[in-house]
């Protein structure tokens, strides 16, 4: 009895396509998985950012009025300093603290030009900027 045994399994060149196959399929999938961990990490970095931003907005306003009245009158917040702060790191932050009054929907910017009794009932308009694409804005009064 002459029995004919059958192997069973793949033959080399089933096993090469199946490999060639998933290779072409890797390819974009991997470009797909690098995209998204780049992707990640910029949000990581905007994430961050906001971060700062929203930190040292808050540590400005913290401040007493009067020491950002006094900044506001010489010359647009150059003698306010930003405080440290080290979730900033590599942020480039820009503060400019204005006086202004409100002309109905219109926000009017005071010079040191303007009369005296006009700038002490002034509003502060305190403008920090970022950078890297963020600005926050407020105003703020007595």
């Amino acid at each position: 009895m002459t029995g004919h045994v059958h192997q069973r399994g793949f033959s080399f060149v089933e096993v090469m396509v199946a490999v060639l196959l998933l290779a072409i399929c890797a390819v974009p999938m991997m470009d797909a998985v690098r995209n998204g961990l780049s992707v990640s990490a910029a949000g990581v970095d905007k994430a961050r950012e906001l971060r700062c931003m929203k930190n040292t907005m808050e540590a400005v306003l913290a401040e007493p009025y009067q020491a950002l009245w006094l900044a506001a009158s010489n010359d647009n917040a150059a003698s306010y300093v930003l405080p440290e702060d080290s979730s900033c790191a590599g942020i480039a932050r820009r503060l400019v603290i204005s006086l202004c009054e409100q002309s109905g929907a219109t926000t009017v910017f005071l010079t040191s030009g303007t009369a005296q009794n006009r700038r002490e009932a002034a509003m502060l308009h305190i403008a920090l900027t970022s950078d890297k694409g963020y600005s926050f804005t407020t105003m703020v009064a007595r």
